[in-house]
């Protein structure tokens, strides 16, 4: 093969899926990667969670590299943005977890029954196959509203991308921002789940066949609303 053909190949390959390196909040949206968000273990594939939903792996993605804390308060907007337009079919979810007292964030896990869901996205009435019926479709950015009652300390902020194209076979997409929320109420954020753990490896919300009718359901929790 034309090496001029490898490296469009490969190129190809590269662009093919996408990473979720920028943290949004009311204040602006990242411009550097990976300043507020947990840089994933393969930031230059862009690919999906390889282990499925039942690794380790599905909790943060993380490669170890330090992020730093950004502050939102509680009631305003937070969220994750893409390195590209989300273009495979099926739902963006946000959780988070509160970082226990006394304890580093940067040095947490988020490992237990610690994830509480704030977003997911609805899935459209009709053309489940495509990627324009979904609300994710082609966007970059993705943000929901803190609520008021989350009580004020240090969070992770989980995003996933549950992407259904290839039945039988999911690729999740996550990644971890930092937060500190402040001005935060006295809520009791919950259901509580567990990453590995919430998801079963033939969850019918992960293994949805898009092209088959009926009607998706995504998995998890139900949204906590504060």
């Amino acid at each position: 093969m034309h090496i001029a053909t490898v490296a469009l190949f490969l190129t190809g390959v590269v662009q093919a899926h996408y990473h979720f390196p920028y943290l949004i909040t009311s204040a602006g949206k990242d411009t550097v990667k990976w300043k507020h968000v947990r840089q994933v273990k393969n930031p230059e594939s862009n690919d999906f969670v390889s282990g499925g939903p039942t690794s380790p792996d599905i909790r943060c993605y993380s490669s170890g590299r330090k992020a730093e804390t950004a502050t939102v308060a509680a009631g305003s907007t937070l969220g994750i943005g893409a390195s590209q337009g989300v273009f495979h079919p099926g739902p963006i979810q946000f959780y988070m977890a509160k970082v226990p007292a006394g304890v580093d964030i940067a040095n947490w896990d988020g490992s237990g029954n610690v994830w509480f869901k704030t977003y997911s996205e609805k899935p459209p009435s009709s053309r489940l196959g495509e990627t324009q019926a979904w609300a994710s479709g082609n966007k970059q950015d993705f943000t929901f509203t803190v609520p008021r009652s989350t009580p004020s300390g240090d969070y992770l902020v989980r995003i996933e991308h549950i992407a259904l194209h290839n039945t039988g076979k999911p690729q999740i997409y996550v990644a971890c921002g930092q937060v500190r929320v402040t001005g935060g109420g006295s809520g009791t954020p919950g259901p509580l789940v567990a990453f590995p753990g919430v998801y079963a490896a033939n969850d019918p919300g992960v293994v949805f066949n898009l092209y088959g009718g009926g009607i998706y359901r995504a998995p998890g929790p139900a949204v906590w609303t504060g």
